[in-house]
């Protein structure tokens, strides 16, 4: 019974302690903390909408009439900078910049899986 109290007070005391004594709250760390760090790499998926869809465009539907194709983009980049009020800076392939919400519902970390198959697509950064 002891050894089961001493395991509670080490796997939640400590921690409760520890971000008590140093007055900041694990909640409120979480919540000011950016979800992408610098150099992480992130996919932006968007929907276009052309009469002339891009060869490697996943997802082409034709409109109702045949006169536009509505199909989805997927941008592989890399986070850059990420600005004081969440915001991050992210570069393409070709050095564009895009400036990003982090809750915006197309953007995305890149999956393990992505980055193994689709390392070339994102861009490397220059030190």
């Amino acid at each position: 019974m002891s050894v089961l109290f001493v395991l509670l007070l080490l796997l939640i005391g400590l921690p409760v302690g520890a971000a008590f004594l140093s007055k900041t709250s694990l909640l409120s760390r979480a919540l000011t903390t950016s979800a992408f760090d610098i150099g992480a790499p992130v996919v932006y998926q968007r929907q276009e909408i052309s009469t002339r869809p891009v060869a490697d465009a996943p997802n082409v539907r034709p409109s109702e009439r045949g006169e536009y194709y509505y199909y989805s983009l997927v941008n592989y980049l890399r986070v850059t900078q990420v600005l004081d009020d969440g915001r991050i800076i992210a570069v393409t392939r070709d050095n564009k910049r895009l400036c990003l919400s982090p809750n915006d519902s197309q953007l995305r970390k890149a999956r393990f899986t992505e980055r193994f198959i689709y390392r070339g697509r994102f861009p490397h950064l220059s030190a």
